[in-house]
């Protein structure tokens, strides 16, 4: 592995986002979750983390047991003066949409100026059911909420007229703190997504995003776009990965195997469409002179999911190994990364240390 220490010397040092999705995998309760999530938020705000990432999800008892990430990041803002509340994402569909508006707006308030809108348009059919909702129509009711969003939080009173949402003479207060409006972030791994995106100049989070490939593609594809219609380059180059650091890169392997399988099983439960849609894009992406062979029925092992630095969702190891790791993605351009600390149920003290020696070993170089 090659050190990419003098490359990045007088480069500015890439943001880092704390991602949650609240796995309590039957060792942790949900109230224990969500405390030790915020207190590592707290810790994490000390340390010079830039946002906490929570993710939406309905209906699992043991797999991402967060029904409501504005609630969550009420609690956070409540503790915290700087780290930037950023969910990931807002299953914008699963939301009625005026509540969402003004909930968002109204937690920009007092957070003073904190939140990112940042949605998708949901995955996973069983948690539409119920809300007696089909997932088939998800993205064109998550375009329509946003664009109602936008403009209740900018113009008086508004009138929104769409195939989903049809809404008569409202004007929401309050108005967020943030002006225009906050930020607005899609998380998606469709192109047609991302043109939409880029065409009304909202920003994109890869959702296949481990991939330097697919990163480059995103990456290129929306500043295409975005300067087709007259707006900037995409100034936030998001990418994810589940991550975990130990001085001994022996022990950090044998933690990190073990709560990322952990992670990953309980993820295709109910996610097997999605993982397909991500191996599919990372393979569309990936260069002809570097095909990747897939062998036929090939096991899903923590071999095969995270042994070839171009496609691994994981960076673990000690400080040099994660570097190496997440250099791979950060030639691609990319200048904010969204880590998975908190996995598989993981202990909040492994947690917390893995922040920390991240921030004072691993991040100086990215």
């Amino acid at each position: 592995m090659k050190l990419y220490t003098l490359l990045f010397i007088g480069r500015k040092k890439m943001k880092v986002g704390l991602f949650y999705l609240f796995e309590t995998l039957g060792v942790k309760t949900p109230g224990q979750a969500y405390r030790e999530a915020v207190e590592e938020a707290v810790y994490g705000e000390e340390l010079g983390f830039e946002a906490v990432c929570p993710a939406e999800h309905h209906f699992s008892a043991h797999y991402g047991i967060m029904p409501d990430v504005l609630d969550f990041l009420s609690w956070v803002s409540a503790r915290t003066k700087k780290i930037r509340l950023w969910p990931m994402v807002v299953v914008s569909p699963l939301n009625e949409t005026i509540r969402l508006a003004e909930r968002v707006a109204m937690l920009d308030q007092f957070s003073e100026g904190r939140v990112v809108f940042s949605v998708g348009s949901g995955y996973r059919s069983y948690e539409f059911e119920p809300f007696g909702l089909s997932i088939k129509d998800n993205w064109k009711i998550m375009r329509e909420q946003i664009e109602f969003c936008v403009k209740c939080w900018t113009d008086g009173k508004v009138d929104y007229e769409g195939q989903f949402v049809k809404i008569k003479g409202v004007e929401i207060q309050p108005k967020p703190l943030q002006k225009p409006h906050p930020p607005v972030f899609i998380t998606t791994a469709r192109d047609d997504q991302i043109i939409w995106a880029a065409e009304h100049n909202f920003c994109v989070i890869p959702a296949a995003g481990f991939s330097p490939y697919e990163l480059s593609h995103v990456f290129e594809l929306y500043d295409k776009v975005a300067q087709e219609n007259g707006f900037e380059k995409a100034k936030y180059r998001i990418f994810f990965k589940w991550i975990y650091v130990d001085k001994s890169d022996k022990r950090a392997r044998e933690l990190a195997e073990n709560f990322f399988m952990k992670t990953v099983m309980a993820f295709f439960y109910g996610g097997e469409h999605l993982y397909k849609h991500l191996a599919k894009k990372i393979m569309e992406t990936w260069p002809e002179d570097r095909r990747h062979e897939i062998k036929e029925n090939e096991p899903i092992t923590f071999e095969t999911l995270c042994g070839n630095p171009n496609y691994t969702p994981l960076a673990w190891g000690d400080p040099k190994r994660v570097i190496d790791t997440l250099s791979v993605c950060k030639e691609t351009g990319a200048n904010f990364f969204i880590g998975g600390f908190n996995m598989g149920a993981m202990d909040t003290a492994e947690v917390k240390n893995s922040m920390k020696l991240f921030m004072e070993k691993v991040i100086p170089y990215l």
